[in-house]
């Protein structure tokens, strides 16, 4: 039974049944960040004492490449339009954006759910290089409606598909098919900022969040006023959100941002200072952290079936054991020669005779004992003793048994 079950997964017939994300074709997968919470999905198979399971996991970056369309509006090395629909200003025509941006098409854009999210382009015309190139989206193409997927790039971004001096070449020829796949963004040496909107005030917050790695893209952005809870905010179809809190919320701010695909939490302590001030930019010290791994193609086994092995019976003759006679062992009596030792000749002893010296001792003098004085004592005159009266002693009463 388990090993149906490993063959059916080897030859995907259980892979069609995986929910997907409505923007990819494969579920995404998170890096380690300040304040992680990851909700993934492993697809492992495991056989411990004949138990099988499996366990699906979410990929972020697609392995699979999918058709759509591109042009570009703009000037030819320019970054299509300034400020976009989805709120980052000036900011895409330098770094770390430098002009690699473009406009999505519905499918993309997502009524703003799709602002900063990235992509992988290529393109197999001769002009083009084969190689992909990476897009962030930061404008929307409603009109964009050819294709199921479109994108509208800048001019700097569709002449980066092209070889090189063949730039003006790719543009002229308009709209391209090509290839596309979603993959983290990496902006790399820069940290999330907080763009105030210029209509923020004290009752009225909002703001746009840019150079976000990972994801790229909010599920949730909440911010905590100082001394306070944090306060959900509401996405304005951009990737700017608001706050009409309704009364003066006072400063500094924290602001925590929840992935939209990986789940990953991230808290920008302070970022916003107490004294903050409409359209300007505050940088945190914080980014999403982006994983590194190597995409393995998946390798599908032929299934071994063994030939069952019929081997003949083998029929063991009984083994008689010859009885082992052993002769007697005679031992012969030993006899011990008597020791005969020598005297050992010794010397006698002559000691001197030890002559001792007298100790000269002195005469004792002891002092005579004079006779003691003899003791006169008074003679002691005791009173005479009368005649003293009898004691009449009552007989005990007697009990009568």
């Amino acid at each position: 039974m388990i090993r149906e079950e490993v063959e059916a997964y080897n030859h995907e017939k259980i892979l069609p049944k995986v929910k997907r994300h409505p923007t990819l074709d494969k579920s995404e997968v998170s890096g380690p960040t300040v304040v992680v919470k990851e909700e993934h999905r492993n697809l492992q198979i495991k056989k411990k004492k004949n138990e099988f399971s499996l366990k699906l996991c979410y990929c972020h970056n697609d392995t699979h490449w999918k058709d759509a369309g591109i042009t570009w509006y703009g000037e030819r090395e320019g970054f299509g339009s300034s400020g976009g629909a989805c709120g980052y200003g000036d900011a895409v025509a330098k770094p770390p954006y430098n002009c690699m941006i473009s406009a999505g098409g519905p499918s993309i854009y997502q009524d703003g759910k799709g602002c900063g999210t990235c992509y992988e382009v290529v393109c197999d015309h001769p002009f083009c290089t084969k190689r992909p190139v990476k897009v962030m989206i930061s404008d929307e193409c409603p009109g964009c409606t050819k294709s199921a997927v479109h994108f509208d790039l800048s001019g700097k971004a569709f002449g980066a598909l092209a070889n090189p001096g063949q730039g003006d070449q790719l543009r002229n020829l308009g709209e391209l098919k090509v290839k596309y796949k979603r993959v983290f963004c990496e902006h790399p040496n820069s940290k999330i900022a907080i763009h105030i909107d210029p209509g923020a005030n004290p009752y009225y917050m909002s703001f746009a969040v840019k150079f976000v790695n990972g994801d790229g893209n909010f599920e949730c952005v909440e911010i905590q006023p100082e001394g306070e809870a944090y306060i959900k905010m509401e996405r304005m179809r951009s990737a700017v959100w608001k706050l009409n809190a309704g009364r003066a919320l006072k400063g500094p701010f924290d602001v925590r941002l929840t992935s939209a695909v990986t789940k990953t939490v991230l808290v920008a302590k302070c970022v916003i200072p107490e004294k903050w001030s409409p359209s300007a930019i505050y940088h945190s010290h914080v980014n999403f952290a982006v994983p590194k791994f190597v995409h393995k193609k998946p390798v599908h086994k032929k299934p071994i079936h063994h030939k069952p092995i019929h081997r003949k019976p083998i029929h063991h003759k009984p083994i008689h054991h010859k009885p082992i006679h052993r002769k007697p062992i005679h031992h012969k009596p030993i006899h011990h020669k008597p020791i005969h030792r020598k005297p050992i000749p010794r010397k006698p002893i002559h000691r001197k005779p030890i002559h001792r010296k007298p100790i000269p001792r002195k005469p004792i003098h002891r002092k005579p004992i004079h006779h003691r004085k003899p003791i006169h004592r008074k003679p002691m005159h005791r009173k005479p003793i009368h005649h003293r009266k009898p004691c009449h002693h009552k007989p005990p009463h007697k009990t009568h048994k």
